[in-house]
């Protein structure tokens, strides 16, 4: 019995200060879930603002060329993609508001997971269909003079070209890396509870 008490003393008598509350995790789900709340809003509003700007380009141009109408296809369905796939991201984000520490963690593990499958798949898709689209929408345009087509082709694949191999990858390993982090703070929390 003198085990328990000598048990019960070292239990009472552990230092506490540095431990964080409740309150502080669920501060930090709170701001989690609210950043990302407002980004992925912003990015759906934009995307379909931008993608009702290119359906009423498709009423109100014009286009001679079949060329022109597959482009504008092309991009009308890369900004569907990116609006659905980010509603589907919001309702996601919108349950958080219950979640225990344990679950939180898990919730982000699978984030991390699912941002590897948009990054390999989703974001493929939607990148090549506005590649393609914008290749083929520009082509009316410039035809007729091959100084103004060579230039713009040659300034659209170089865009292109960075988008991919530059700004696609930096963005996800950036993205990668704030997500590890955060992901290794909750467990940080987590653990000393």
């Amino acid at each position: 019995m003198d085990n328990l008490n000598d048990l019960k003393k070292i239990w009472l008598s552990a230092d506490t200060s540095g431990l964080p509350d409740t309150a502080t995790i669920m501060r930090a789900i709170c701001k989690y879930r609210s950043q990302k709340l407002i980004k992925k809003a912003a990015l759906i509003l934009a995307a379909i603002f931008l993608t009702a700007v290119m359906i009423s380009v498709v009423f109100l141009y014009k286009s001679v060329m079949i060329s022109t109408r597959l482009g504008e296809a092309c991009i009308i369905g890369a900004g569907l993609i990116l609006v659905f796939t980010n509603i589907g991201s919001i309702g996601r984000l919108y349950n958080l508001k219950s979640l225990s520490n344990k679950e939180f963690i898990a919730y982000l593990e699978q984030v991390k997971i699912n941002r590897a499958k948009y990054y390999r798949k989703t974001q493929v898709i939607g990148l090549s269909l506005v590649s393609l689209g914008l290749l083929l929408y520009i082509y009316e345009g410039v035809r007729l003079y091959l100084w103004l087509l060579l230039a713009s082709y040659v300034f659209v694949l170089l865009y292109i070209l960075v988008m991919w191999l530059v700004v696609r990858p930096r963005v996800y390993k950036r993205q990668a890396k704030k997500l590890d982090a955060t992901i290794k703070e909750m467990k940080r929390l987590a653990d000393q509870f």
